[in-house]
């Protein structure tokens, strides 16, 4: 009888520290699918609320992207698909921009010089948005730099946030930009 309690004692050992393995190891899988979670998070656009954005644009002397979009348009969703999902954009986006997402039909408020309007009113009454997509780009002043109506292939998206970003608009018009300093 002694034989067979210290062989069951023996086995429940082995059992215990088997499952303690077993344990350990989905613990180690499971923080490396959050890590690898965590590191996709980083791959996308970062959009921030409109008061957020002016913020950050005014305390990091950055500029801020508006992008206007609204969710019947195609257009818009391949701008966010095609253009907005390629790797080097989000990375100046994220960086070098204070970026914000607003829907030109919708009636969420946003806070503008401690005063709430709509995202519609921001888009129709206060950028004069007439087709979306269109992108507007402020100076850390809240001056309007440009606008950008339409669908943007990446390359084309690409040089025009470093002409933005390197504040290359303040010396040479789009053309002059293209021929003499993106291109090289």
């Amino acid at each position: 009888m002694n034989k067979l309690i210290r062989k069951t004692i023996e086995y429940k050992k082995i059992f215990i520290l088997l499952t303690i393995i077993m344990l350990y190891s989905f613990n180690c899988i499971a923080n490396e699918l959050s890590e690898n979670e965590i590191s996709q998070n980083t791959d996308i656009v970062k959009w921030l609320k409109y008061d957020q954005a002016i913020a950050k644009s005014k305390i990091e002397n950055v500029p801020a992207l508006i992008y206007f979009y609204s969710d019947n348009c195609g257009w818009c969703r391949r701008l966010e698909n095609e253009t907005f999902t390629n790797q080097e954009i989000v990375k100046i986006m994220n960086e070098d921009f204070a970026i914000v997402k607003i829907n030109s039909n919708s009636t969420e408020y946003v806070n503008v010089d401690n005063n709430k309007i709509t995202e519609r009113q921001l888009s129709m009454d206060i950028f004069q948005v007439r087709a979306n997509p269109t992108i507007w780009f402020l100076d850390s002043d809240e001056k309007r730099i440009t606008a950008l109506p339409g669908f943007v292939e990446s390359p084309d998206f690409i040089n025009v946030l470093k002409y933005i970003k390197g504040g290359y608009y303040k010396k040479y018009d789009w053309p002059e930009y293209l021929e003499n300093i993106a291109g090289k």
